[in-house]
């Protein structure tokens, strides 16, 4: 059985990867706070041996970047808790065990807005075009000091009906408020939960490394996810909350998180022969309405 660091340990996805896979690893988590069930960066770097025992790292670490309103001192703390877990774990395993895979997450968000994109495009890190490229252009940077397997995966919004975005995604359509965002036209990078945790699998059983962006296979706008939530909860979508309003509200974070238009396609994931489940945002609302994950 293969021992997997699970660093992020107490977050929506990696709680959700624990469950799923309990049976089919042996879990170390890494967490901030010491308690009976993980371990911190401290006691790790102390002890090189139980390094030493670990086969795969997947990093999750990172506060909810639409959690608060990015302020000046909300901004320094999400990139701390990427970018520092990151840079300490790179470091240990160089010297201690590099001879592990090392699967860290990023966003869609360094992608370039409002226009294609290809996995296969060079990337600038030395360059910004707003905060969701400095934030994981930084993260991804501290990733690539790995001298081992490396896998870097960039991920969508990811759907569920127990946790993540969705539910609050979902409040105003259950009170008659539903609505698109802005003009709608916005492309919605999304993977559902199932498909992203066994996306994570499939890449550890197959050793697969390099970019890999985590998003589902049908390209859709918020007009056309507004349109399927509606049909699929049998609510009303007759509310337009406009770009100015967004912006008002919710600032910077508003427009990088609602309004920016990121459009881009899983294709070498796609060519790995991954098997999305919920392959359509359709058939992905109507598991989550049945609560199946």
């Amino acid at each position: 059985m293969k021992t997997i660091l699970l660093s992020g340990a107490s977050g929506f996805i990696a709680s959700n990867f624990r469950k799923q896979f309990h049976n089919e690893y042996r879990f170390i988590l890494l967490s901030h706070t010491k308690n009976a069930s993980s371990i911190t960066l401290n006691e790790l770097e102390n002890n090189p041996e139980l390094i030493r025992s670990i086969d795969i790292v997947i990093n999750l670490a990172g506060a909810n970047i639409g959690a608060k309103r990015w302020t000046t001192q909300r901004k320094q703390e999400l990139l701390e808790s990427r970018i520092s877990t990151t840079k300490n774990l790179v470091s240990l395993f160089n010297e201690y065990n590099s001879e592990i895979h090392f699967i860290s997450a990023s966003a869609i968000g360094i992608y370039h807005p409002n226009q294609e994109n290809k996995e296969t495009e060079s990337i600038d890190y030395s360059n910004y075009e707003n905060f969701s490229q400095e934030i994981t252009k930084k993260w991804e940077t501290e990733a690539l000091k790995f001298k081992g397997n490396l896998t870097i995966t960039r991920l969508g919004v990811v759907l569920a009906s127990n946790g993540g975005a969705f539910p609050q995604m979902l409040r105003p359509f259950l009170f008659g408020a539903g609505g698109k965002l802005g003009n709608g036209q916005q492309y919605f990078p999304w993977i559902a939960l199932t498909d992203l945790l066994n996306a994570l699998k499939h890449i550890i059983d197959n050793k697969l490394t390099g970019i890999y962006t985590l998003v589902a296979p049908e390209l859709i706008t918020n007009a056309e996810l507004t349109k399927h939530i509606a049909q699929t909860w049998k609510r009303p979508a007759w509310f337009n909350l406009p770009q100015s309003v967004i912006r008002l509200i919710f600032g910077q974070m508003g427009q990088e998180l609602f309004l920016n238009s990121i459009k881009i396609s899983p294709d070498k994931l796609i060519a790995s022969r991954f098997k999305f489940n919920y392959p359509s945002i359709a058939e992905c609302l109507t598991a989550i309405k049945k609560q199946e994950f």
